[in-house]
């Protein structure tokens, strides 16, 4: 069975995972609280590794929100574990935030904001919108990842406006136009943080800015028994929405943006401007362990 987005029925599914004859979609669980208890439990994963070898409001009534959003992400397997090397500090993980006002389907936002409804029917609780998976292996998207040395791991980055659809559409748009500016997000961008040395454990971390809304971030963890190095792969980012073919299509730029700090913009056209509508990231990373 073919494992790939598709779009049947009107209904698009992003990344699924294969169970057996049948394709399984399943969907984000909540979001972590921020990253601080990890040292606890990080002790049971070098052990595995090392015996593995592996602004503006709107004056106007918010109605429910209308589901344009392309992706599913598949449910993280369980947390790996890892020991504490002397001396070293281990807890580079990247945590989730900022703490935010939530908002759900049937009552969305009055105003521009990302990521913050929790009862979306294909993502799930959206601050949890940075997932990972090990390409070279069946893993399933997660935000645990075990690092193996050489191996290259794709990276999906959901973005969504929690705006109400009838004040994205007050402007009587036709498709694609831009439409209420009140309601969009402008100068729309995705970076990804990767810390620039080796570090035990670290987070990749993905951010969402504007000028016009608070900027939010999500990460994955890797974890190894040796200190890992990320680095993203050029040309590699891909964009997917309801509009694009299954496979998304390429960043401008290659999405040199993501990496260097400056943020790729996003939004339907790339050009920054984000309505109503969803959709997502994907590029790639690679892991090296010292």
């Amino acid at each position: 069975m073919e494992n790939s987005n598709r779009i049947e029925g009107g209904a698009f599914h992003g990344p699924v995972v294969q169970a057996g004859e049948a394709t399984v979609i399943q969907f984000a669980p909540q979001p972590p609280p921020p990253r601080r208890y990890r040292a606890r439990w990080i002790a049971a994963v070098l052990t595995a590794a090392l015996l593995g070898g592996v602004g503006v409001y709107l004056h106007a009534v918010a109605q429910d929100k209308g589901h344009r959003a392309p992706a599913a992400v598949v449910t993280p397997g369980p947390a790996p574990a890892v020991s504490t090397p002397a001396g070293e500090r281990i807890d580079n993980g990247g945590g989730w935030g900022p703490d935010r006002p939530t908002f759900l389907m049937s009552s969305p936002a009055a105003y521009p904001v990302f990521n913050s409804i929790t009862d979306d029917p294909v993502q799930g609780d959206e601050r949890n919108f940075v997932q990972c998976r090990d390409k070279q292996s069946d893993a399933k998207f997660g935000e645990q990842m075990v690092a193996v040395d050489g191996h290259t791991y794709q990276v999906y980055l959901f973005y969504d406006n929690a705006v109400a659809a009838n004040l994205d559409s007050m402007a009587s748009p036709t498709e694609n136009a831009h439409r209420n500016p009140a309601a969009e997000l402008q100068n729309a961008r995705a970076h990804v943080e990767l810390p620039a040395e080796p570090l035990y454990n670290p987070g990749l971390t993905g951010h969402l800015t504007a000028d016009n809304a608070q900027e939010v971030w999500d990460s994955c963890d890797f974890f190894a028994a040796r200190k890992v190095l990320l680095r993203y792969v050029p040309g590699s980012a891909r964009l997917v929405t309801v509009h694009t073919p299954d496979a998304g299509v390429p960043m401008n730029g290659g999405g040199a943006g993501l990496a260097d700090g400056t943020g790729a913009p996003i939004g339907e056209q790339q050009d920054g401007v984000v309505g109503q509508d969803a959709g997502y990231l994907l590029f790639d990373v690679t892991v090296k362990l010292s």
